[in-house]
């Protein structure tokens, strides 16, 4: 391995990862992680980070042991982060998804001109995806009873899910107006010591994230933390309350 990492066309992977020792001597957490793998690798969409369902691994951990919740992401896609998340969240709770299913929208990416002035996204530009398409994928062919997939531009979609309480956030959003909107009404419903992760904070592609992320943690005085996966994620751990 050392040889063929120094191989001149080879060299950008210079930072190749070593499985962690956890997984050579659990073999269950082994097993756990060959099996998303299996399932994450696709050369479309990932051509690497094992890290990303590394850190999912020990994020849904932490998610399952917060006091009650279900569990959220919005920007979903085609869906290879909601089947991670639906593998390792705690099965008797329920995974909701929202997405447009259709891409950007015109009103988001006008208001990223605003934090983004160079940005040259487009509405649409999303390889095509459904809800029931994400339904059947997460499910391994069949659609779960506690996955939902729900339709529709965020804050809108949200609709009928205000008083859930959430263990485990997951915001791909992409763009600054959704990223900021999100974090200011699921914040609070957060449950002390669920997590919370930022998908593209460290995506040169995708400025909104970062701004919208340090701006709203700066003014709670917390700070988000790096997983270290390939396109830049971030997490934060909601803090419990002191006891008096």
């Amino acid at each position: 391995m050392d040889a063929f990492l120094e191989d001149p066309s080879v060299r950008r992977f210079y930072m190749a990862q070593s499985i962690p020792y956890l997984l050579d001597v659990k073999a269950e957490k082994r097993r756990i992680f060959d099996g998303l793998w299996a399932g994450y690798r696709n050369p479309i969409t990932h051509l690497r980070d094992p890290i990303r369902l590394v850190q999912f691994m020990a994020l849904l951990d932490i998610a399952n042991a917060a006091p009650d919740g279900d569990y959220l992401e919005i920007g979903t896609h085609r869906g290879e982060s909601a089947k991670v998340i639906y593998k390792l969240m705690d099965p008797s709770r329920t995974l909701y998804c929202i997405d447009t299913f259709e891409g950007f929208v015109e009103s988001d990416l006008q208001a990223e001109k605003t934090v983004n002035p160079a940005s040259t996204w487009q509405v649409g530009n999303f390889l095509e995806t459904s809800p029931e398409y994400v339904s059947r994928y997460v499910g391994d062919g069949v659609p779960p009873a506690n996955f939902k997939a729900i339709k529709g531009w965020f804050p809108q979609a949200y609709a009928g899910l205000e008083d859930r309480r959430w263990r485990f956030i997951h915001l791909d959003m992409d763009l600054y107006e959704p990223t900021r909107v999100a974090m200011d009404m699921l914040w609070p419903r957060l449950v002390p010591g669920g997590v919370m992760v930022f998908h593209d904070y460290d995506n040169l592609s995708f400025p909104g994230v970062k701004i919208a992320v340090d701006n709203f943690f700066g003014k709670l005085g917390l700070r988000v933390l790096p997983v270290g996966d390939l396109w830049g994620s971030v997490m934060i751990v909601k803090p419990r309350p002191h006891a008096s």
